[in-house]
């Protein structure tokens, strides 16, 4: 079959280039030192010390980094290092180089922002020494020069960037006839801020505001305020008795939250709350504040209003997920265990194990397509390197990848078709389709290694030795 002569031919050029030695700069001893302290100092020092110390050392063992991995295309280290060098000066001291650096890391890394500091060129002298490496290549293996690229850009991509999040407001106090709501810009100068309010309608900037501090109840004379937490709520009292005075419902929360961010993590709900005569100002996470004026009327505030980059959400928007990628990967994984139980081969199985961790490892960096396609690629590219060598006609009939091929498709159209349930609100909450989707995802599994063993009855079997 033509499948199987391209597996061949895929099969003995990847494994006489795997085994080449080339003389390369990445492989230099200093480049990967500099490589573990780059991923070391961005993942646990800076956690444990932040500052300026932890900051530069990034900035040092990038600039050692970045010229080879950039070598490895140009192929003229003096131009490397300069491109480089040139590079790093423009984003560390104009906007135009940090804005065209946030847009390029957002559109291979996902939502990022680079943030402009001069005193990063300190680390320019780093330069030196990564000059001094490439004029000291060591013979590496093309193998390791696969493994060691994706954990390169990886380190880069991490270190270069901060994740742009979403701004919230988190916290609301009052003084005298005034409301403070304090809000966190992740990516914004300052990233803690807060704005002033008498009305409501109009509010006044202080990046000075400092930290603010949430309250779960307020009051002005006998008239009291609280929050209901992991809710949009509002309730009030006037006599000890408390009544809903503002509430979205659950199920239209459920949607905002997704709605200001597919991937969940980020919190909206009421959180603190603050009061005047005039006014009652609630802080409510991602999805802004909503006040309550001198006339009684409730009304929200986006946090577009406040600093943030979001605009505001209808409280009638449909459902939003972003489940492509999930719903892909399920398609993929039960394609792959037809395979495997129809084959009933132990190598298609480590093949198939190697292309699920690949899949696996892109679709969870999905917001970063090069870091996607070289970390997945780390393990998909192995592993159908393997399917290759392990895959025999003779022994694998027609009819099991032609399951593989069905369940998958099946697959991908049930969990899909679950979400766009919940987005045309025939599910009432996003965890519902989350629940059923994975039922489905489970009963389809089982099904499919069924119909795949089925599949490869009656084939004969042999002795199944290592790909060679």
């Amino acid at each position: 079959m033509w499948s199987q002569s391209v597996c061949e031919i895929l099969s003995r050029s990847w494994i006489s280039k795997l085994g080449r030695v080339r003389l390369t700069w990445i492989g230099h001893p200093l480049t990967l030192l500099a490589l573990v302290v780059l991923m070391v100092n961005d993942h646990v020092l800076k956690a444990a010390w932040p500052g300026f110390v932890t900051g530069k050392l990034s900035d040092v063992a990038g600039l050692l980094v970045l010229p080879p991995l950039l070598d490895l295309v140009l192929r003229r280290p003096e131009v490397s290092i300069v491109v480089t060098g040139i590079g790093f000066t423009l984003v560390k001291t104009t906007a135009a180089g940090a804005w065209t650096a946030s847009e390029a890391w957002t559109a291979v890394w996902g939502p990022s922002k680079v943030l402009a500091d001069p005193t990063d060129l300190l680390a320019l002298p780093a330069l030196w020494a990564a000059w001094w490496a490439s004029r000291r290549r060591v013979p590496v293996r093309e193998a390791v020069v696969l493994t060691v690229v994706p954990l390169a850009v990886l380190g880069l991509a991490a270190s270069s960037t901060l994740p742009e999040r979403l701004g919230v407001a988190y916290a609301a106090g009052s003084d005298g006839d005034r409301i403070t709501v304090y809000t966190e810009v992740p990516g914004a100068d300052p990233y803690l801020a807060g704005r002033h309010t008498t009305d409501g309608r109009s509010w006044t900037y202080d990046p000075d505001v400092g930290l603010g501090k949430a309250a779960a109840t307020a009051c002005v004379r006998e008239r009291c305020h609280r929050i209901v937490p992991g809710r949009l709520k509002v309730e009030e009292s006037t006599g000890g008795s408390w009544t809903t005075a503002w509430e979205v419902p659950e199920e239209t929360r459920d949607r905002l939250s997704r709605a200001h961010d597919p991937s969940g993590r980020t919190s909206v709900e009421s959180v603190s709350v603050a009061a005047t005569e005039r006014l009652v100002v609630v802080a409510n996470g991602a999805d802004g504040v909503v006040v309550r004026d001198e006339t009684g009327a409730w009304r929200r505030v986006p946090m577009s209003a406040l600093g943030g980059r979001h605009p505001a959400v209808s409280l009638t928007t449909p459902g939003r997920h972003d489940t492509f990628d999930y719903t892909l990967t399920a398609g993929v994984l039960a394609a792959l265990l037809v395979l495997v139980a129809g084959s009933r081969r132990a190598w298609v199985g480590v093949g198939a194990v190697l292309v699920a961790a690949g899949w696996v490892l892109a679709a969870w960096t999905r917001d970063a397509l090069l870091v996607a396609l070289s970390v997945g690629g780390l393990f998909a590219a192995p592993g159908v390197l393997v399917l290759c060598l392990a895959y025999d006609r003779r022994r694998i009939p027609w009819k099991v990848p032609l399951a593989a091929l069905a369940f998958g498709i099946t697959t991908f159209g049930a969990t899909t078709t679950v979400f766009a349930s919940w987005n045309i609100g025939l599910l009432t909450f996003y965890a519902d389709a989350v629940r059923l989707a994975t039922v489905l995802f489970v009963v389809l599994l089982v099904l499919g290694a069924v119909a795949g063993h089925r599949a490869g009855r009656g084939h004969r079997r042999t002795y199944d030795p290592v790909p060679k």
